[in-house]
């Protein structure tokens, strides 16, 4: 059996109502939603609605009208960004960014001529509002801010840019890719207006599926298609969330997340204090041997990348691979917060993702497995001065 670390990617193990929810969707609801006048198309549409209702009151969304599917996380941020900024607009971003943003951003620069400016972290790694407001200027249409690191596990203080956004009329976007199913995300209370989701992570949900939560603000579309309603015109509504949804939209996938979120929801204390605990079992035993580079503070997300001296990133992750121990190295999808930590260059960082569904006893597996790593390079290799 192999042991599986890679979750901050994707889930591997998801939990039993996932599984059932999927089942379900293509058993009993298969039609396509909304798309029929038949009983079969009205009940797979009424079982959209209840899920969309129950995005809404996990997230603390106005109205289920606000929650827009979209094929993962990577489409709810063009739909985001793309469909809010206009010509000449300025927005403010972060080098924790995904290339999601990053690279949406750089087309629009090219595009529509956006400008972008980039916030630094403080000395501890954090996004702070002081570095926020010193980039804003007359033209800030928007901030978008990825709320938990998917290489370092930073998370952000969402309340207080909220609040400052609120104050400044100024957009505020979230990522929460990284986030969903490990922290709190309360939409109204941190005044954002674009909630960008993946289904596939902490929420336990399948590939293929995410959400962008619309609140205060109107993005407009980027894709075009029939959407079950007004179809004798050739717009797109000019109403939530059929503005968004061209297309059939995915509802094995929808219900799956449903399943998932019912999970997360029932067991969050205990997802959070296992993955905390786990999370810092591993960091314990890095902090311990100063061969390893670590770039992870807090264990709250299940989040931790390190590097071991003078070795590449690649070689660890091929050892770990031959003892079927999973990991990610590499540079994540996010060349901003590698070049941040310097490690842009020599291959970015291992990393290591938990889950609920790890074990003490894996974690220590892959400890024993550094060990004899660390072992073998000292011996054999030796370790540069």
């Amino acid at each position: 059996m192999f042991i599986y670390l890679d979750n901050a990617a994707t889930t591997f193990k998801k939990p039993l109502k996932t599984y059932l929810e999927l089942f379900k969707s293509l058993t009993f609801y298969n039609a396509n939603p909304s798309r029929g006048s038949h009983k079969q198309s009205i009940k797979a549409g009424l079982k959209v609605y209840d899920c969309r209702e129950h995005i809404k009151n996990f997230f603390k969304a106005p109205t289920e009208s606000n929650v827009v599917y979209t094929y993962n996380c990577t489409e709810a941020i063009n739909y985001a960004l793309t469909g809010t900024l206009n010509n000449n607009d300025h927005v403010i971003s972060t080098v924790y960014n995904h290339n999601a943003v990053t690279r949406t951003l750089y087309n629009l620069e090219k595009t529509k001529n956006i400008k972008q400016s980039v916030a630094q972290p403080n000395s501890y790694g954090y996004i702070t509002i002081k570095e926020i407001e010193n980039l804003v200027n007359k033209n800030t249409k928007l901030i978008v801010i990825t709320h938990t690191s998917n290489v370092t596990g930073t998370t952000t203080n969402l309340s207080e840019i909220g609040n400052y956004c609120k104050k400044h009329n100024i957009i505020f976007m979230v990522d929460c890719a990284q986030s969903a199913g490990h922290e709190h995300i309360n939409v109204e209370e941190n005044n954002i207006n674009l909630l960008c989701i993946a289904g596939h992570k902490g929420l336990y949900g399948t590939q293929g599926i995410g959400a962008l939560i619309v609140n205060n603000c109107s993005p407009s579309p980027i894709k075009f298609g029939g959407s079950g309603s007004d179809s004798s015109s050739p717009l797109m509504p000019n109403y939530y969330p059929e503005k968004l949804e061209a297309g059939t939209i995915n509802l094995p996938g929808i219900m799956a997340l449903d399943g998932g979120i019912s999970f997360v929801e029932k067991n969050f204390n205990k997802i959070q204090g296992k993955t905390i605990k786990l999370t810092s079992l591993l960091l314990n035993f890095l902090r311990s041997n100063n061969n390893f580079i670590i770039y992870t503070s807090k264990p709250n997300s299940g989040v931790i990348s390190f590097n071991l001296k003078n070795k590449t990133t690649q070689e660890v992750v091929d050892y770990l691979n031959q003892n079927n121990v999973y990991v990610r190295g590499g540079l994540h999808c996010t060349p901003q917060t590698h070049t941040f930590l310097n490690t842009l260059n020599s291959g970015g960082t291992v990393r290591v993702s938990i889950s609920y569904f790890n074990t003490t006893k894996q974690i220590k597996k892959l400890i024993t497995l550094l060990k004899k790593l660390l072992d073998y390079f000292k011996q054999f290799l030796c370790f540069k001065k």
